[in-house]
């Protein structure tokens, strides 16, 4: 397991999620910008995460509203900068830019990241927006996630350095993890990771980083993990937490 990996870390989000009288449970997504391409899915129950891929927004519905589950964690910017109608380069908004505050945030805090409307980006956001809009319509809890983010305030190496480590640092968390494939896939290590990242908010552990116009980014709160916040913790001065409610059906 990865250095500085919390151990065991699920039983204390479990209990804190209890103690929230929320249901332990969230769907992750790692999304893609086209339903050609593979997209990660976790259904994280108590312990167990059930990862799989699938493509299409259509088996993406299919799989959440099997999985019974109120909250839904997407890896997308769910977004746009203040200023933005839309994610075209021609448009004239585009003079607004492409990065939203929260993604400011991340790099002052040294936390690599891309813009919200860089061009690689633009299909990914509108096809999340997109996503996320018929999921609330449907009456679930959908928050915004980034896996990378929380690998690293968890101290477990992203899936670029080590796929190996990835895997290892989320299960020494005590996950139980179960895939649906031969093998697993970084983009579904990615969804697991969002839906850990869904734990923390049902607990009320979390930091929402960003502003109501451009939405937030929900990011686990390093305070409430002990073993990372020390004085070489680069998270020990940060922005001030703020708290972002969204409907969370099934909640409790």
């Amino acid at each position: 397991m990865p250095s500085g990996t919390p151990v065991l870390l699920i039983d204390t989000l479990l209990a804190g999620i209890r103690s929230a009288h929320k249901d332990p449970s969230c769907v992750g997504i790692d999304l893609t910008g086209s339903e050609r391409r593979p997209t990660g899915l976790c259904v994280l129950r108590g312990k167990d995460a059930t990862i799989s891929v699938v493509r299409t927004n259509e088996e993406i519905l299919s799989a959440i509203d099997a999985a019974g589950t109120g909250l839904v964690a997407i890896d997308s910017s769910l977004g746009l900068p203040v200023g933005r109608c839309c994610a075209e380069d021609t448009c004239e908004c585009r003079r607004y830019g492409i990065m939203r505050e929260c993604e400011r945030i991340l790099r002052r805090r040294g936390i690599r990241v891309y813009p919200t409307l860089i061009k690689s980006m633009q299909k990914l956001t509108v096809r999340g927006i997109h996503l996320a809009g018929l999921l609330r319509e449907q009456g679930y809890g959908v928050i915004e996630s980034y896996p990378g983010a929380i690998q690293d305030i968890l101290l477990i190496p992203r899936k670029k350095t080590d796929m190996a480590l990835l895997r290892a640092g989320l299960a020494g968390t005590g996950i139980r993890i179960h895939s649906k494939g031969e093998g697993v896939t970084h983009d579904e290590l990615d969804a697991l990771t969002a839906a850990l990242g869904g734990y923390f908010y049902r607990a009320g552990w979390y930091e929402a980083i960003g502003n109501a116009e451009e939405g937030y980014l929900i990011l686990p709160d390093p305070a409430r993990i002990p073993e990372r916040y020390d004085a070489k913790n680069p998270y020990r001065e940060r922005d001030p937490i703020s708290r972002y409610d969204d409907k969370d059906r099934g909640s409790g």
